[in-house]
C-alpha cells in the first residue's frame, strides 16, 4: 500500500495548527485506507499551546502515524530538512500551520501517481483569507527546466505553489539536506530547482490545497532577503528563456483548452467517460 509522508514545520503557531492537522489527518484516502500516513510535525520547541493541541488531535484520533518533534531549530527550513530526513513514505509533501488540503486531495494525488503519470505534481494555485474562504484560483500553465535554472519562477513567473505539490519519495536523493536546513527564505524554491534537473512538474486540473494570507504577512517571495537566497542558485538566462517566459507569462492568463493546446502531456485533467485522469 501506498503511503503518504506529510511533514509540518512550525513554531508558535496555535492559532493555525488545528485546521492544518485535521486537513491532513482527515483526508478521505486514509479514513478509507486506500493509502497509509506518516505526518511528521517538527515543531520549534513553542512556547503557546501549539503542541497540546496536536497532542489532544493525535488522542482524539488515535493516530499512532502522528509524530511530535518538539525541540529548538534553526527556522522552518531546519525544521523541514530534519522532517524529510525521516520520512519513510513513497509520496512526499509537506505543509505550513495555517494552510490546508482539500479532503480528497489524496485521493488525486494517489490515483495519479499509481498510474504513472507523474512523479511530481501540482494543481491549482489556490490562495483563502484569514476565514479559510477561498479567494483565487489559478491553474498553471506550464513549468519548464531552463525557466527554474535561471529563476524565473517566483518573480517573472508565479512560483511553483508548495501547498498543492507533491512529490516521489525517489526526488528526495536530490536534496542536500545541510543545505536545505541553512535556508531561511528559498528552501522550496532550492527543492524544486533539485527536481527539475531530472523530473517535469506535472499539472492537474485539481484543487489539492491551498495557502492562506494573514495580515502583516510577509512571505519568502515578498522580500529582497528571498532574491538574494535566490540567485546564488542561478544561472544567467539566455535569450530564447527571456521569450519563452514572456510567451508562458501570457499563457498563464489563457483559458484551459489554450494552455492545453500549448501544453500538450502536462496539464492532467478528469475524463469522465473514462473515469480516470488523463
Amino acid at each position: 500500500m501506498i503511503k503518504f509522508s506529510i511533514i509540518t514545520p512550525c513554531f508558535n503557531a496555535e492559532k493555525y495548527i488545528e485546521e492544518t492537522v485535521r486537513s491532513v489527518i482527515e483526508q478521505t484516502a486514509i479514513l478509507s485506507k486506500k493509502a497509509e500516513l506518516e505526518y511528521i510535525i517538527c515543531d520549534g520547541n513553542s512556547t503557546d499551546k501549539t503542541v497540546d493541541i496536536i497532542d489532544s488531535i493525535k488522542q482524539e484520533y488515535k493516530c499512532d502515524y502522528l509524530k511530535i518533534i518538539s525541540e529548538p531549530d534553526a527556522g522552518m527550513y531546519d525544521a523541514l530538512s530534519k522532517g524529510l530526513k525521516m520520512a519513510s513514505g513513497d509520496i512526499i509533501a509537506y505543509i505550513n500551520a495555517g494552510d490546508y488540503y482539500n479532503k480528497h486531495a489524496f485521493d488525486v494525488v494517489l490515483e495519479i501517481f499509481e498510474s504513472g503519470k507523474a512523479s511530481w505534481l501540482t494543481g491549482y494555485s489556490v490562495f483563502y483569507n484569514e476565514k479559510s474562504q477561498i479567494v483565487e484560483v489559478t491553474l498553471p500553465f506550464k513549468y519548464r527546466k531552463e525557466l527554474f535554472a535561471c529563476g524565473y519562477y517566483g518573480k517573472e513567473l508565479p512560483t511553483v505553489q508548495q501547498e498543492s505539490t507533491f512529490w516521489s519519495s525517489s526526488l528526495n536523493s536530490l536534496i542536500d539536506f545541510e543545505h536545505l536546513s541553512k535556508f531561511k527564505y528559498a528552501g522550496d524554491f532550492y527543492l524544486w530547482l533539485q527536481f527539475s534537473k531530472i523530473c517535469d512538474l506535472k499539472i492537474v486540473k485539481s484543487y489539492l490545497g491551498g495557502f492562506k494570507f494573514h495580515r502583516g504577512q510577509l512571505s519568502g517571495t515578498g522580500n529582497n532577503a528571498y532574491y538574494e537566497e535566490k540567485r546564488s542558485m542561478l544561472l544567467k538566462p539566455k535569450l530564447h528563456e527571456f521569450a519563452l517566459a514572456i510567451f508562458d507569462k501570457i499563457m498563464w492568463s489563457a483559458p484551459f483548452k489554450v494552455k492545453t493546446i500549448f501544453n500538450k502531456g502536462s496539464i492532467l485533467r478528469y475524463d469522465v467517460e473514462l473515469q480516470e485522469w488523463i
